[in-house]
């Protein structure tokens, strides 16, 4: 091998290593360079955060403070206030709840008959105790407190059948139906449920079956649950705790129950899984559509490129065509004479006449030469 040869690829490995070199040292950099960016930004973030919470903090202590009273245990319903169930704590002056008390003394007056003040619902540990949930000085808890205004309490007799099993509870809400004869009416929608037999706590959640259930009704809705008891029998359905839906109100019959009726959650299932597969039918219009598709475009292309022949000027090409012309010797000018002599044959070239008649002339005339040297 050569000396360079040798030198050439000597210089080419120190080319190739310092490449590498720089490439790794120059990513290096670059990798510094952006984990020094990423903290920088993660730090000017946590300041900020950090500033937001310190004003926050600012804004709050700025802010005017107040003490409200809570519930310093669980309270249940028709439990006497005291001093030793409720507490005060700091609260924001500007999000304070209407109807709540600001210092213990402005809830418990006294502990006497007459000043004494019960719970209307259950109240759990650190809920503020609002004027709704407790009576006046002196006032039972009694049933007659917990109504509102122009609303009254109406019980109707019911059974374990009748009555949801027991499950329904204070507080909830259902729908009431009248059957009579061979007809189904909802009569009222979504009554509140006061109390089960004497049970009239709200945090009741024992389920359980009762004979007597209470309901908070207009004096409407009050007459109309007395008539409904009296010309049929009155049924509940438990509605969601959330539900506000009206629905309308549908009579049903003995023809309707010919009719067969699938729950909404099963249609909805269904509808989903549905439109989750595709319609065979669906499937082979949309193909045949995409064919047509494809069947248009290709003539659409194909009538351009013939429009586009025809708008182009026509072009004139000469083209050569071969033809074969046979074409007759050309009558030699010269006469190969042979003559012989003394045993020996020579041979002269001897010019055509161009007389009338020469060439036959000269062809005798040849022969008869030829003949005379023989």
């Amino acid at each position: 091998m050569r000396f360079s040869t040798i030198l050439s690829l000597l210089i080419a490995l120190l080319l190739a290593g310092a490449a590498v070199i720089g490439t790794r040292t120059y990513l290096s950099s670059e990798r510094q360079d952006l984990l020094a960016s990423f903290q920088q930004q993660a730090a000017e973030q946590a300041a900020a955060a950090a500033a937001a919470a310190a004003e926050a903090a600012a804004k709050a202590e700025q802010e005017p403070k107040e003490t409200i009273v809570v519930a310093a245990e669980a309270i249940q319903f028709g439990e006497l206030i005291s001093k030793s169930t409720v507490r005060e704590i700091e609260w924001s002056a500007s999000v304070r709840p209407e109807g709540s008390y600001r210092t213990i003394e402005d809830l418990v007056v006294g502990e006497g008959e007459q000043e004494a003040r019960y719970a209307l619902t259950t109240v759990a540990v650190g809920e503020p105790i609002l004027k709704t949930k407790v009576t006046e000085p002196g006032q039972r808890a009694k049933l007659s407190t917990a109504l509102m205004p122009g609303m009254k309490a109406v019980s109707i007799r019911v059974n374990d059948v009748l009555g949801v099993a027991g499950f329904v509870l204070p507080g909830d809400r259902v729908d009431v139906m009248l059957t009579r004869s061979n007809v189904v009416d909802v009569l009222l929608q979504g009554v509140k449920v006061l109390a089960i037999d004497q049970i009239a706590d709200q945090r009741q959640d024992n389920p359980s079956v009762v004979r007597t259930v209470t309901f908070e009704v207009s004096t409407l809705e009050a007459q109309k649950l007395v008539l409904g008891g009296t010309v049929g029998t009155l049924s509940l359905a438990l509605r969601n705790v959330a539900s506000t839906d009206i629905e309308p109100n549908e009579r049903v019959t003995i023809n309707d129950l010919n009719e067969l009726d699938v729950a909404e959650d099963i249609l909805k299932a269904n509808a989903a899984k549905q439109a989750a597969e595709p319609d065979p039918t669906l499937t082979r219009i949309e193909g045949i559509e995409q064919m047509v598709r494809e069947l248009s475009t290709g003539v659409s292309e194909k009538l351009e490129g013939v429009e586009a022949k025809l708008e182009q000027e026509p072009v004139i090409q000469e083209v050569v065509v071969e033809k074969i012309v046979q074409v007759a010797p050309p009558v030699p000018v010269r006469s190969t004479v042979g003559v012989i002599r003394n045993g020996q044959r020579n041979e002269y070239k001897v010019d055509k006449s161009e007389e009338d008649g020469g060439a036959e002339e000269a062809s005798l005339d040849q022969e008869i030469e030829v003949q005379v040297s023989q």
